[in-house]
């Protein structure tokens, strides 16, 4: 899987969050997950993110200028 590093990591976590957090909106009960453990589990998540930063860029990186996207 030569397509999967930090970056994809990085935004497959930003979509798991964005669906646990849209759970919250809903009684998603039925499928065993209630609002609180969503938020929980959400804030993991972003944790995840932080530290898989701070592991590639290091404390400054979470504030240096990210340089420009290059195109294909």
């Amino acid at each position: 899987m030569t397509w999967f590093n930090t970056n994809a990591a990085h935004n497959l976590i930003n979509v798991l969050i964005l669906l646990l957090t849209g759970l919250v909106g809903f009684d998603w009960t039925m499928f065993g997950i209630d609002a609180a453990l969503a938020l929980k589990i959400t804030g993991v998540l972003t944790l995840l993110k932080i530290l898989m930063n701070v592991v590639r860029d290091g404390v400054a990186g979470l504030v240096r200028r990210q340089p420009a996207v290059e195109g294909n």
